[in-house]
């Protein structure tokens, strides 16, 4: 169908999934050797979920830096890429964000198994994990910022190379609209700084997302096809 990304969307669910399964067993693995040599008591996929953002961020350079390119070469426009680019941002954020809910669910039956609880340490849009509702809610908005801001990042370093590091600041402003309106750290670095994000209304994530996907079809809109050889 032309005007849906099917190949795009299916190659990419694909190798995410198989990436997130192996991702989670050695998140259990970890799990499995704080109960053993310390004290369990917290979830271990909070923390760790936390790379999974990273992930949706190089998607999103790559749908821009790698498919792009791909789309054009083969005669596409770039009206048809742009479209079909956002339908995959659209649909795939969610996607993660199942994964992550599953993710949330498999380490509760887990822990209830073995009579854990499965405490949170950071601020969530949800109070515990089985209110799936709200960890989809929350774990789309995130990932739909962090993959439009790596769409600009990507797209910025496309055409002007060099001169992309001028927009990763721009990015960066995505990240964090995205995460004070869900969560109140940017990841890894703002836990470690102790730089809390005020909160904000989730609804900021998706005009982060959207201003991010906005200002990349600006930039590519027009691009020039680059010889990569």
């Amino acid at each position: 169908m032309r005007g849906f990304p099917t190949r795009l969307l299916a190659a990419n669910a694909l190798i995410t999934a198989m990436l997130w399964a192996g991702f989670v067993a050695v998140v259990a693995i970890v799990a499995v050797g704080i109960g053993l040599f310390g004290t369990l008591g917290r979830s271990v996929w909070e923390p760790a979920s936390q790379f999974v953002r990273f992930y949706a961020l190089f998607f999103g350079i790559a749908l821009v830096r790698e498919w792009m390119p791909l789309y054009l070469a083969h005669g596409r426009t770039r009206r048809l890429f742009g479209l079909h680019g956002g339908i995959t941002i659209a649909l795939f954020a969610p996607f993660l964000a199942v994964l992550a809910a599953l993710a949330y669910l498999v380490e509760r039956g887990a822990y209830a198994l073995a009579d854990v609880p499965q405490n949170l340490d950071r601020r969530h849009l949800f109070t515990d994990p089985l209110q799936v509702h709200l960890v989809l809610a929350e774990y789309s908005l995130q990932y739909l910022a962090w993959i439009a801001a790596g769409a600009l990042v990507g797209a910025a370093f496309y055409r002007w190379e060099g001169g992309g590091l001028l927009v990763i600041p721009l990015g960066v402003v995505i990240v964090a609209l995205g995460e004070a309106a869900t969560g109140d750290a940017l990841p890894l670095i703002g836990e470690r700084l102790g730089l809390a994000l005020p909160q904000i209304p989730a609804v900021a994530a998706l005009g982060a997302a959207l201003l991010g996907a906005a200002l990349t079809w600006m930039i590519v809109r027009d691009v020039p096809v680059r010889n990569r050889a």
